[in-house]
């Protein structure tokens, strides 16, 4: 009987230390779940349907009140003479299961300004298959169809009917399909990179000294140096030191975003949390909280071993320079662009 009475005290204490266990486990998920929906409750969510879109007579009204580009060398050309590519190719990049794209936008709105002409455009591809992160620039002046207005540059699209018409606009022109989009101010990527001490970016001398006459303090020098949010995003902007202006700013742009997904994935904790905690009210998006926490569980655990791959689009040798209606424009060799996304973003 004694013998009995001990495995019974005994197996009562195993299962007091289970429930324990199991009440500890259950009170750390809940409050992780309450964190992350306070987390997302801080973002800004926008429905696509709700954006605000101009009829074609604002457009027109908005392309009359805008400067006109500076006369250059660039061939006149006329819209009739585009070459639009092949009208048969609806393939949708991004569709597929293993594939993620989410857009970048960036915009640098003055102070009483809604929404501006986005100044820059990265498609982040995730394949989950190769494990690869790719981060593709779309050039603003890009000469594409718009869905429902005229042709013009890719950044119109943003301006005149929001992240909606971006996407329509990337998927008829390069058969890309989006699957989210994320919109962030300028001023306010600079208070990211200095949430996480600053990025490493390798500067020219011609860069570190552009740099140090326009950031107030800045003592930069060539080689390897690590750049706070101001002179991160000071450099992203540089165009006038290159003669292909866009391209290298373009490229400066990303060489910025990889040394920041760096920087977070070496990050600890608790700096992970402080970053959170101020990024999420600098974001807008038209993602749902539940769209955000499954694109999330799906990408973090492969971040840190994922490779990562910078891109442009038009490809160097795919596109010429021209002016049309008085804009100077990019255009682009659409298929051997599109072929160049298929290989590229499928990992084929």
């Amino acid at each position: 009987m004694k013998n009995k009475k001990k495995r019974s005290s005994g197996g009562k204490t195993a299962m007091v230390i289970l429930c324990v266990c199991l009440g500890l486990i259950l009170t750390v998920l809940l409050g992780v779940t309450i964190y992350a929906q306070r987390l997302l409750n801080r973002i800004n969510y926008i429905n696509p349907g709700d954006q605000e879109t101009m009829s074609p007579e604002e457009v027109s009204e908005y392309l009359a009140t805008e400067e006109t580009d500076p006369v250059g060398t660039e061939p006149t050309m006329n819209e009739a003479d585009v070459d639009w590519g092949d009208e048969g190719n609806d393939s949708e990049i991004g569709k597929e299961d293993h594939i993620i794209n989410i857009l970048l936008i960036g915009q640098d709105a003055r102070p009483g300004e809604k929404r501006t002409r986005s100044d820059v455009m990265i498609l982040c591809t995730i394949n989950k298959d190769t494990k690869t992160l790719v981060m593709t620039s779309f050039l603003r002046d890009l000469y594409v169809r718009i869905p429902g207005y005229n042709s013009n540059k890719m950044n119109a699209a943003y301006a005149w009917g929001g992240m909606e018409l971006l996407d329509a606009t990337m998927e008829k022109n390069f058969g890309v399909h989006v699957d989210g989009n994320v919109e962030v101010n300028f001023e306010q990527f600079s208070d990211i990179i200095d949430t996480l001490g600053g990025v490493k970016i390798e500067l020219r001398r011609d860069e570190a000294q552009l740099i140090n006459s326009v950031v107030k303090g800045s003592k930069l020098t060539a080689g390897v140096q690590r750049l706070n949010g101001d002179q991160a995003l000071f450099y992203s902007r540089i165009r006038a030191l290159d003669r292909d202006a866009d391209f290298s700013r373009t490229n400066r742009q990303r060489k910025v975003l990889d040394s920041l997904i760096q920087e977070f994935k070496n990050a600890d904790m608790a700096t992970i949390l402080d970053l959170l905690e101020q990024v999420m009210p600098m974001i807008t998006t038209d993602m749902t909280p539940e769209e955000i926490i499954s694109y999330a569980t799906e990408v973090f655990p492969m971040l840190s071993s994922a490779t990562i791959v910078s891109q442009r689009i038009p490809v160097k040798g795919k596109y010429k320079d021209a002016r049309i209606d008085g804009r100077a424009v990019l255009v682009a060799d659409m298929n051997a662009n599109r072929e160049f996304l298929q290989k590229t973003l499928l990992g084929g």
